[in-house]
């Protein structure tokens, strides 16, 4: 392998692996809010099926922290549709919101898993041709 090549191989292989490492975070943020909507959406289950009006909950109001707080509603439920719009949805609407972002979730995790397979591929190929021509020098 002549120098240029083989430095060109080793610059595609540290692009390829840089590649691979964005989509690897890609995956672990999309993942966590997927895991994130699956509670959400298990929790509006657990409040049409079980809790009435008046029953006192734990309230998570971040890090470690909870408060009780006591259920007003369980008709109606406040969505973020996007970081600044909260809009109010009857609970079995925004558990169909729930389950359309849940689906879409799902599609961009395969999406970033069939990425990540195929930098898999390119990294092993390039590796490969990096050994063949280091042996060759």
């Amino acid at each position: 392998m002549e120098p240029q090549t083989y430095q060109d191989q080793l610059q595609m292989f540290s692009y390829l692996k840089q590649q691979r490492d964005v989509y690897q975070g890609q995956l672990e943020y999309v993942n966590a809010i997927l895991a994130n909507y699956l509670n959400t959406k298990a929790t509006l289950e657990n409040i049409k099926e079980g809790v009435k009006v008046g029953d006192e909950i734990l309230l998570p109001i971040g890090g470690l922290a909870n408060i009780k707080a006591t259920i007003k509603d369980t008709e109606k439920v406040l969505v973020a549709v996007t970081q600044d719009v909260i809009i109010e949805k009857g609970i079995d609407a925004a558990i169909e919101f729930l389950e359309k972002r849940i689906e879409q979730h799902n599609k961009e995790i395969q999406f970033i898993r069939t990425q990540l397979q195929n930098f898999e591929i390119n990294l092993q190929k390039t590796s490969q041709l990096l050994q063949q021509g280091y042996l060759q020098k």
